[in-house]
């Protein structure tokens, strides 16, 4: 029994000891974990709030991170353009990529736009709305330039029709001043007036530019070519009333597309009637300036 006891009592006495060199061993790691950082309480690792803090602000820098290469590749993708130089706007008129947009019209563009100048001339500015703007094409040079060429081209021939049938045989002669005459009065009248009317138009504030008046004015010479056509025949009365006829309808048809950005501007300016008021002038501009073309076409070309 009692070396039983004694036996005992050594093992329980080796477990205390190993017991307590056990807990002296948890209670200096506590310590060391405690200096380092963890936990002493929940036995977190050493560096674990350091960690945890880190990674509660790994996601902000990222987003620092972006937010920095968006706003680097921000600057460099949508660089503003320069605007061009003084040079290159003065000498802009002298290159063929300046025109180009004005020429990319068809077939089928320039003979809808040359009936409807005709068949709705007293439309309300339909073929403004409509034929120029209101299409994916912008108003064309190609239409006016071939209808002022083939005008300067009839107006040539039926002059010295007119003459060869009016005169003696033995007296006619071909001018080739009749060719220069008409080319200088038909491009004057298309391209020349529509640049008047624009300087004037930005002096009120009309918004309408070269472009627009300049297509306008073309294809409003639409009518003249069949009037001149029939001017061969040797009655000054038929000259008269078709030449008349093709004036009144190509000043009504610009009328029409110009009256309205020309009140639109009063309205927006707020003249009155009485003062500073433009529409009267300008319209008056328009129809003297028809009248004068209807008699150079009669008394320049078509006379005894």
């Amino acid at each position: 029994m009692d070396s039983t006891t004694t036996a005992n009592g050594k093992d329980m006495f080796f477990l205390s000891a190993q017991e307590q060199q056990q807990q002296q061993q948890q209670i200096h790691q506590q310590r060391f974990d405690s200096f380092l950082g963890g936990d002493p309480e929940t036995n977190a690792p050493p560096f674990a709030d350091a960690a945890a803090a880190n990674s509660n602000y790994a996601m902000p820098q990222q987003q620092l991170q972006t937010t920095a290469n968006l706003g680097m590749n921000y600057g460099t993708e949508s660089k503003p353009t320069e605007s061009p130089s003084l040079w290159a706007r003065c000498t802009a008129c002298c290159r063929f990529s300046t025109y180009q947009a004005y020429f990319d019209v068809n077939t089928d563009d320039v003979l809808s736009r040359m009936k409807n100048s005709v068949l709705k001339f007293n439309t309300p500015g339909v073929f403004r709305d409509v034929f120029l703007d209101g299409t994916s094409k912008i108003p064309d040079a190609y239409g006016p330039f071939w209808i002022s060429a083939t005008l300067v081209f009839v107006l040539a021939v039926t002059s010295h029709i007119f003459k060869y049938f009016n005169g003696s045989y033995d007296d006619f002669d071909y001018k080739i001043q009749h060719l220069v005459t008409a080319t200088l009065i038909t491009y004057g009248f298309s391209f020349g007036i529509p640049f008047l009317l624009y300087i004037a138009f930005t002096c009120f504030s009309v918004d309408m530019g070269y472009a627009e008046l300049m297509s306008i004015y073309g294809y409003s010479l639409v009518p003249y070519i069949p009037a001149s056509l029939l001017s061969w025949i040797p009655s000054h009365a038929l000259i008269w009333s078709v030449l008349s006829i093709a004036s009144g309808v190509s000043v009504i048809f610009i009328l029409r597309n110009l009256i309205g950005p020309i009140m639109a501007a009063e309205i927006h300016q707020g003249r009155s009637a009485e003062r500073n008021a433009v529409a009267a002038p300008l319209l008056g501009t328009v129809i003297g300036a028809h009248f004068i073309f209807l008699l150079i076409l009669k008394l320049g070309f078509y006379h005894f």
